[in-house]
């Protein structure tokens, strides 16, 4: 008799209780603002429809003068004295569309760097003194703010870095996730439509890596990390061992610096410590919700040696007496009340598995900084603020993520 994978992983992952308690309408703009911004690679934002064209400095004069009209586009502001101009391109700035807009730009920008009067093109960039989300939802995301992820994005915007949600999926098409995709797959059906048909995993995605600063919904933690989506739990929230074990080491395969795991179960002996290990070899950082079984009894994947295990905090550092304690958990995030993504706009949840995806965040932001695993887990321990009884405890592990002490260089 041939035993298949799935049956030798046949034991349930009860997944950590996250019930929404509110819910959000989404927000919608009838007219674009006047100071439109649009955003590049990895997440700096730049003034939309407008580039700076530096020249060559054996131009003729004839060239440059002509060339914004060659282009489509009108002269902004003569910068003569650093041999350069703003261009605006107007039908690029009147397009609804900030996808189109963004598209419609690139393609300018190529056309004019094959020009040989230009020396270089630029994006536009905006520069603030300090970064400040302009995400309408932003003021209500206290756990971002809790944990200074505002300080440490002035730091690093975690641009470059991939954060895996190994989960039930995604809602693909979200406003505030659906450019923040790279890659999906569906290990329970063994195909690459990742739909969240319960919006557990539309919620710890947007907590990790939403769209930031493009004055819709919430902010993320990691502003310019991209997502993985692995879909490895049902509508009813809960999976087998075997698919998320596949979701972890394709996750790891897929580029991985980062993988979220807002899920737990009893039962020691699995196939997902082989899957953690395998990921931590190559390269990535894992995190795991600590439970909320309010007991002391271990929660895998959690309490596994190579993963993070987070515990959850409120909006005044406290604890709830159903969160699960442990000697094995390691630090502590904002877990109640967060608000985040869901099909069809924004919703508020509370459990571990919304305070996961913030050290998983942080987490992406200091890969961002070109650290290793190793000191990736050193400085969220290491820089926690500590909570509890002094030192290392079961309630708090180290203590409260701070994204600001964490990234310091």
């Amino acid at each position: 008799m041939t035993v298949s994978i799935r049956q030798l992983g046949a034991v349930l992952v009860s997944l950590l209780a996250a019930t929404a308690l509110l819910a959000f309408s989404t927000v919608a703009w009838s007219e674009p603002p006047e100071d439109l911004v649009d955003e590049g690679p990895g997440g700096s934002q730049y003034a939309a429809g407008e580039l700076i064209v530096t020249y060559e400095d054996e131009a003729p004069e004839q060239e440059v003068a002509s060339l914004d009209e060659e282009v489509g586009a009108e002269v902004g502001e003569d910068l003569s004295e650093m041999d350069a101009k703003v261009l605006e391109f107007p039908e690029v700035k009147d397009e609804r569309s900030e996808e189109v807009r963004e598209e419609d730009l690139e393609q300018a920008k190529r056309e004019l760097e094959r020009n040989p009067a230009v020396e270089s093109v630029y994006y536009n960039y905006v520069r603030t003194a300090s970064f400040t989300p302009r995400d309408p939802l932003f003021r209500r995301q206290y756990g971002l703010k809790k944990a200074e992820f505002e300080e440490a994005w002035n730091r690093t915007r975690g641009r470059g870095a991939r954060v895996a949600i190994v989960d039930s999926g995604a809602m693909t098409s979200h406003i505030d996730l659906r450019r923040k995709i790279v890659a999906q797959y569906d290990f329970r059906n063994n195909n690459s439509t990742v739909e969240d048909l319960h919006g557990h995993g539309t919620h710890v995605a947007g907590t990790a890596a939403a769209r930031t600063s493009n004055r819709k919904g919430v902010a993320g933690g990691c502003p310019g990390c991209r997502l993985i989506i692995a879909k490895a739990l049902g509508s009813e929230l809960s999976g087998y061992d075997s698919d998320i074990a596949e979701g972890i080491t394709w996750s790891a395969d897929a580029g991985a610096k980062v993988i979220n795991l807002s899920l737990g179960g009893p039962g020691e002996k699995s196939v997902l410590k082989n899957a953690i290990d395998y990921a931590t070899a190559r390269g990535a950082v894992v995190v795991a919700a600590a439970g909320n079984g309010g007991t002391a009894g271990p929660v895998y994947p959690a309490a596994y040696p190579n993963v993070l295990a987070v515990a959850a905090t409120g909006r005044y550092d406290g604890r709830d007496s159903f969160y699960t304690t442990g000697s094995w958990i390691d630090v502590s995030a904002p877990g109640f009340d967060i608000v985040s993504t869901v099909p069809g706009g924004y919703a508020v949840k509370s459990g571990t598995s919304m305070s996961s995806p913030h050290v998983a965040a942080l987490a992406g932001l200091l890969a961002a900084q070109g650290r290793g695993p190793g000191s990736i887990r050193n400085r969220i321990v290491r820089s926690a603020v500590d909570l509890g009884p002094r030192g290392h405890d079961p309630y708090y592990g180290a203590g409260r993520i701070d994204a600001e002490r964490a990234t310091r260089r």
